[in-house]
């Protein structure tokens, strides 16, 4: 009777799991001006993208620098970052604080460079901010008459995967029950 009940139990639990819906996954595409680093020349205009948010807050799993005119801090800066804290409302990235000590780093990932991204003000800068700094250990995320609008930080959705729509299976239980069922009066039979 136990191999039946093994049976049993794994269908159920089958058939529940079936419905349920997968989160959207929403990627995003970035561009900014790296004028936090302009007087030390690393400025230049960054690109990259970030991957596998979902609604809410969370962390992405990849955060990529695919191009910067300056020429340095080209790749993946998720290995081990400081900050990851990115938030998604209505499709929308609304809030996040991002940093990844490229010193944190192991290869493949960067580790020659800093990144950060940060919607917070401080003290030196308000407004969305974001910086890349040719150093593993350092970056400046404010600088004294350095705005938002200086550093022109975009955040484009590229990639939005939808939701898995809930398919309803309204028949699979029953049938899996009936054929437990059966399973269960040739076994009396049987014996």
């Amino acid at each position: 009777m136990s191999f039946c009940k093994s049976i049993g139990a794994a269908v159920v639990a089958l058939c529940l799991s079936a419905g349920s819906a997968i989160a959207a996954s929403y990627d995003f595409a970035f561009s900014f001006e790296n004028v936090l680093h302009d007087s030390i020349g690393q400025g230049g205009t960054v690109t990259g993208f970030v991957r596998g948010l979902t609604e809410g807050t969370g962390a992405a799993t990849s955060v990529e620098v695919a191009s910067n005119t300056a020429g340095f801090g080209i790749g993946e800066y998720v290995g081990s970052p400081y900050n990851n804290s990115w938030t998604v409302t209505g499709g929308v990235l609304t809030a996040f604080s991002f940093g990844a000590h490229g010193g944190w780093n192991a290869a493949p990932d960067v580790t020659d460079s800093t990144l950060f991204f940060e919607s917070t003000d401080n003290a030196l800068t308000t407004g969305p901010r974001a910086g890349l700094r040719n150093a593993p250990l350092t970056v400046t995320t404010g600088f004294p008459g350095i705005g938002a609008d200086d550093i022109n930080l975009t955040f484009v959705p590229v990639d939005v995967v939808p939701d898995t729509p809930q398919v309803p299976l309204p028949a699979t239980l029953p049938l899996a029950l009936a054929g437990l069922a059966g399973f269960g009066l040739l076994r009396r039979r049987a014996a």
